[in-house]
């Protein structure tokens, strides 16, 4: 257990692939998730972005200019097809609220790809140029798996300084002890681990 500076280090020290690896934070959380009062999510904006280019798809009456996808109310039913989907086309949903109505029905598509939106992380918006903005630029949501208390997220990339690592991770933790869940006991965060795409994983020292 080390603290997340020195975890970075050794982290990027045994970071051996010749492609310039994702580093990825994984938080074990005491939390019942089939109890909808134990569920988390939110959102953060990280610092320094993921290192990856991230992919925002609209639903809106205009045409948003920072929107990599523009969808219309006939796209729906592609969605609903696969025809669009997520991960393929898409890794952010934003929708406007009258169009809302229509995408529900999409729940079991968009719910477990982890892209149907919602008030809550700002991907349901009368505002979706400015939403689709703050995808661009580093907006992440953090939400435990939908069968287990986990978090899996990405802090940044190998070749990021360790000063943006280390300043990425403490976002997310900020950002995680800001939503805890009502119920939550008070030891909530039992563990955190960061580690790249093919490297070891290093467990953090959460005390300080």
């Amino acid at each position: 257990m080390k603290p997340i500076s020195e975890a970075i280090k050794e982290v990027k020290a045994g970071a051996k692939a010749k492609f310039d690896e994702t580093v990825e934070v994984h938080f074990n959380l005491n939390l019942d998730v089939t109890q909808s009062d134990q569920q988390l999510r939110t959102t953060t904006t990280l610092p320094h972005g993921t290192g990856k280019a991230v992919r925002v798809a609209v639903l809106a009456a205009k045409d948003v200019p920072a929107a990599d996808l523009n969808l219309s109310e006939a796209d729906i039913s592609k969605l609903e097809k696969n025809q669009i989907s997520a991960g393929k086309d898409f890794d952010v949903l934003i929708v406007e609220p009258s169009f809302m109505a229509k995408i529900a029905k999409l729940g079991p598509i968009l719910g477990p790809a982890g892209v149907m939106p919602n008030p809550k992380t700002g991907t349901v918006t009368d505002d979706a140029a400015g939403a689709a903005a703050s995808f661009k630029k580093g907006k992440v949501e953090l939400r435990n798996e939908p069968n287990a208390p986990l978090i899996h997220m990405a802090i940044g990339k190998i070749s990021f300084d360790d000063k943006k690592l280390v300043e990425n991770f403490n976002e997310i933790l900020s950002a995680l002890k800001s939503a805890k869940p009502v119920k939550a006991k008070p030891d909530w965060i039992k563990g955190s681990f960061v580690s790249s795409t093919m490297g070891k994983s290093v467990q953090v020292d959460l005390s300080n």
